[in-house]
């Protein structure tokens, strides 16, 4: 039988492991990547394993808006990363993550939000690669950025956040904002480019919307991809990819930000995200 003592180990690496994948990562994301869910239980575990881990000098803290109300955030030190050092290196190959936690943007943290949820789900840290992974070059470079034309112009399009379903990849992309035009049309000839391949690199691509603002991409993409008007002059084949890509290939979720769980916006298919 595991002690108490084992425990608070285990949970203490797994959150050391996370970070290290992540960045950074806040009381939230620890506790619904490790224990599978983000409850006031699961939150109080979490805050007791940072305070053994910042009391070891293996974390460096900061508050989330940088106010006393905002959710505290954890980086590792050089002396956290060496607790990792026998098994894993730090993304860019640095020795700590305190930069990464200065640096804390939004768009990051959304994104390690969706990392966690995906792995808590799974209980299953390494079920991809994080948004920090995939920019240091950590991914596999077949993954990690996609080139195509649009608008006549050579395009490179880089994924917020890759998982790996037993060998079917999802490409993710972060809505943590409003798409511009010219960002959406970018988005959707990317789209049409991965999937008019005769074998794609990845299985699907999955937006999640973090935030109120970028609530209308999964009704902007539908629009855009849904051909009804029967005098639409758009080619055949071009129908037929589009509605291919609405049917199989794009999936819209949402972020609950309280407790961390993805829920299913659209596709036409009613399955959602299948873990």
């Amino acid at each position: 039988m595991t002690s108490k003592i084992q425990q608070g180990q285990h949970y203490r690496s797994k959150a050391l492991y996370l970070l290290a994948r992540l960045g950074y990562a806040s009381t939230r994301q620890i506790a619904k990547a490790i224990w599978g869910h983000c409850d006031i239980s699961t939150r109080k575990m979490a805050s007791r394993t940072l305070r053994r881990l910042l009391a070891d000098g293996h974390v460096v803290e900061r508050r989330d808006g940088d106010t006393v109300t905002g959710e505290r955030m954890v980086g590792l030190t050089k002396s956290g990363a060496l607790q990792l050092a026998h098994f894993v290196s730090l993304p860019g190959n640095c020795e700590h993550t305190r930069d990464r936690l200065r640096h804390a943007h939004s768009h990051r943290s959304a994104a390690n939000s969706v990392y966690s949820s995906v792995a808590g789900d799974l209980l299953d840290l390494d079920i991809g690669w994080s948004e920090l992974e995939i920019r240091a070059g950590d991914a596999p470079h077949e993954l990690a950025s996609f080139r195509f034309r649009c608008n006549e112009q050579n395009q490179q399009k880089i994924p917020d956040i890759l998982f790996d379903f037993a060998g079917n990849i999802t490409w993710v992309e972060v809505e943590n904002n409003w798409r511009s035009s010219n960002d959406f049309v970018k988005l959707v000839a990317f789209l049409r480019a991965m999937f008019s391949m005769e074998r794609p690199l990845i299985q699907d691509v999955l937006f999640v919307i973090t935030a109120p603002g970028a609530k209308t991409i999964g009704d902007r993409l539908r629009a855009e991809l849904c051909h009804n008007d029967p005098v639409d002059a758009t080619p055949r084949q071009l129908r037929t990819l589009d509605a291919h890509l609405l049917a199989e290939r794009i999936r819209v979720m949402f972020l609950d930000a309280d407790s961390l769980e993805l829920k299913t916006v659209f596709p036409i298919r009613e399955s959602g995200l299948v873990l």
